[in-house]
């Protein structure tokens, strides 16, 4: 799974391959010389931003970059370790988290993650089948609750009661949240006001 790090450096190091800035690549391909500035890979608040597949493609056809080299580029970073908070995923995180989805300090143990620091992760290990066959237990998800979520993302919700479910977004109207449950894969909407963080998976050891 790619991580907003990964993609952004993919970019970076196909820049610095053609000899040219962030800007001046996003110049070349047609974009606003701006696209690919580093304050505009995440906005006030600290979500992260991606760059659109419309701007990606336009620059592989601007440096004629086959898609296969650009999945080279993603794959040669080596980052180095960082730690992150990690815990078992039980049925609730219930005082795990802050009001605002970042862990707390009390009962997270910590790992180690090759990732560059670009926003808060934390490490969750599935401890049931309840998400096969997605998720198995024993395999760690790597979440990112300052991340921006989009329709399809994997994601951890959690209620208001502190109830944890993994699933696949799918859209939030004006008074509901859309998603599908690993756990029976059956699409349900609940109640907005239920609902207190929503976390974008970016990571999965399988």
């Amino acid at each position: 799974m790619l991580t907003h790090a990964q993609i952004w450096a993919a970019i970076d190091a196909l820049a610095k391959r053609q000899g040219l800035s962030a800007s001046s690549l996003a110049k070349k391909a047609g974009l606003d010389p701006t696209t690919f500035n580093r304050s505009k890979r995440q906005n006030a608040d600290g979500q992260l931003r991606w760059p659109s597949t419309e701007s990606i493609a336009k620059v592989l056809g601007a440096t004629t970059t086959s898609i296969d080299d650009f999945l080279g580029l993603l794959t040669q970073t080596e980052w180095p370790s960082r730690r992150v908070a990690y815990r078992l995923l039980d049925e609730t995180l219930a005082g795990s988290l802050d009001p605002t989805g970042r862990p707390l300090h009390a009962g997270w143990d910590e790992i180690a993650f090759p990732s560059p620091v670009d926003g808060v992760l934390y490490a969750l290990e599935i401890h049931s089948s309840a998400y096969a066959p997605v998720y198995r237990k024993g395999d760690v998800i790597i979440v990112a609750p300052e991340a921006e979520t989009r329709r399809h993302d994997r994601v951890l919700i959690i209620d208001q009661g502190g109830a944890a479910d993994l699933g696949v977004l799918g859209h939030a109207s004006a008074t509901h949240l859309h998603y599908t449950p690993f756990r029976d894969d059956v699409p349900v909407a609940r109640p907005s006001h239920e609902i207190r963080h929503v976390s974008r998976i970016v990571w999965a050891s399988q």
